[in-house]
């Protein structure tokens, strides 16, 4: 069968799956990219930006080890339209649930359906979309992992060469997806000796194809990884412990191990990774419980001891393999946006008690049944918790908004200002005049609650240049950051009013200068 022959059979059959997911994901995420939010950081950035070109730290995001997302952001010509990037992002997770669909082989329409939605509609992508200026490059980072597991699997000889390159490149535009690789690679395997309990060579040889792609795959990253940062004369960031990678992993391993399967834990039964306050605990308990009698009754059908304890030594090695970067890095435990490993387990979940065998020979499946209803709730569950950050974001955006309108109001009657000087507005309107927000705030991400502007005088300085001129189209007269810092410094600017009193406008050392709030420190 020729090639455009299988394309266009893999299109007949994942076609409407995917225009599924893809739909009900704009409806879910839509609060986001209708509103332009995003997090500090989106905010600093701006509408054009090109990674390595920021120009108060250029290189910034090779030295944090991701190379490659300036060739994504060079395809996109620097644009950075959050509802673009939304409807990009949220089709590559799409595609990659359907890619899921095929590599965990399920059988039922339902859960050809379930898989990508319960992807695409996770909090997970949710904090990923809020990152806009490089969602697009992290989504792609997150389906060429999978598509790197997809080609140690297939069955094609040599296949896994072309999984090292898609490797690599997920690596250099995000490397906790390093964790969806390899956890991906061990549910499948799973299902590989529940399938297959006696072929054991054949299990063996994908393993050790696995390993290749990885291997190969992770060593191709590092070497492009030393070649930029070579060109641009730079060294790793120290930001997370990222420069710290490999040299002591042995010695932590312990640490790294323990922060692995804690996190697993925290993100589907706390409130502190995925928040979980809208019932996901309670649809996850149910989900996992339905799955593991599943994977119970598969092993006594089976009646394979050599089976039943490679797939529990398997399920024990879950939690390390997809938070592997908590085991090889300890100074940075896994944040909501570095999930993408943990979001498949849902997936995963749903193809095991797919796979398993029936209870009866009739075609109705009381496990599936369970399996759409637990899947329901999440998917509720889902759908409230991103609109409760969207809500809360939402709030803030718009204070800080009709603040800054009326900021430029009363600059505008400033004489030094009309004569050109340079501006400067510092603060958080939450710690000045402001200080009520969104109700939801509580049950909201960490980056939702954080809010849109930094406590840092020189971010939250750029901020206010920034969604100035986005928001409402003023272009400020911005001032060097040394400057900035001094000015936040100063005895002049602690001993200004916040606005809007009198005096919360002062020139200071020719800078014409709007305190909103104090800096916390």
């Amino acid at each position: 069968m020729d090639w455009q022959k299988k394309v266009s059979l893999w299109w007949a059959k994942n076609f409407r799956p995917l225009v599924v997911a893809l739909l009900v994901g704009c409806g879910v995420h839509y609060t986001i990219y209708a509103n332009q939010l995003g997090t500090m950081d989106a905010v600093h950035i701006g509408a054009l930006y090109i990674a390595d070109g920021w120009p108060e730290h250029l290189y910034w995001e090779t030295e944090q080890g991701r190379w490659a997302l300036r060739l994504v952001d060079m395809l996109r010509g620097g644009i950075n339209q959050p509802a673009l990037s939304a409807l990009l992002m949220l089709f590559l997770y799409a595609l990659a649930g359907v890619l899921l669909t095929d590599l965990f082989g399920v059988r039922s329409r339902t859960a050809k359906y379930l898989i990508p939605l319960t992807l695409v509609c996770a909090p997970y992508v949710a904090e990923i979309e809020f990152f806009h200026y490089c969602s697009v490059s992290y989504a792609l980072s997150f389906l060429l992992a999978v598509l790197a597991v997809q080609s140690a699997v297939c069955g094609v000889r040599f296949a896994w060469l072309a999984g090292t390159v898609c490797m690599a490149f997920s690596l250099g535009m995000y490397q906790a997806n390093l964790g969806t690789a390899a956890g991906l690679c061990v549910m499948l395997l799973i299902l590989a000796v529940l399938r297959r309990p006696g072929a054991w060579k054949a299990t063996g040889l994908t393993a050790l194809r696995m390993v290749l792609m990885g291997g190969s795959g992770a060593v191709l990253y590092m070497l492009i990884l030393k070649v930029f940062l070579r060109l641009y004369d730079v060294g790793l960031s120290g930001v997370n412990g990222i420069n710290a990678v490999g040299l002591d992993t042995l010695r932590s391993l312990p640490l790294g191990l323990k922060n692995a399967y804690f996190d697993f834990y925290a993100y589907f039964f706390t409130h502190g990774i995925a928040q979980n306050h809208y019932g996901q605990i309670a649809g996850y308990l149910l989900l996992f419980v339905l799955a593991a009698l599943a994977g119970l009754r598969w092993l006594v059908v089976l009646h394979d001891r050599k089976a039943a304890a490679a797939a529990g030594g398997l399920v024990a090695l879950l939690p390390a393999a997809a938070n592997v970067t908590d085991v090889i890095n300890t100074g940075a435990t896994v944040a909501l946006r570095m999930a993408g490993s943990l979001a498949i387990v849902v997936p995963f979940a749903i193809a095991v008690i797919d796979a398993a065998p029936a209870l009866t020979e009739r075609a109705f499946s009381w496990g599936m049944a369970l399996c759409t209803a637990f899947c329901a709730v999440l998917l509720r569950g889902f759908a409230v918790q991103v609109n409760n950050d969207a809500a809360v974001m939402l709030k803030q955006k718009t204070t800080v908004v009709n603040l800054a309108n009326r900021l430029c109001t009363r600059l505008e009657e400033n004489a030094d200002y009309q004569n050109g000087a340079e501006v400067v507005i510092l603060g958080e309107p939450k710690r000045g005049a402001y200080p009520e927000e969104s109700p939801l705030k509580p049950m909201a991400g960490e980056l939702a609650q954080f809010g849109p502007l930094s406590y840092d005088p020189t971010f939250n300085a750029h901020g206010w240049y920034v969604l100035v001129w986005d928001e409402l189209g003023v272009q400020l007269n911005e001032c060097a950051d040394e400057t900035v810092r001094a000015i936040s410094n100063s005895d002049a600017f602690k001993a200004m009013p916040n606005y809007p009193a009198d005096g919360c406008i002062q020139t200071i050392d020719g800078v014409v200068t709007l305190k909103v709030a104090d800096f916390p420190f």
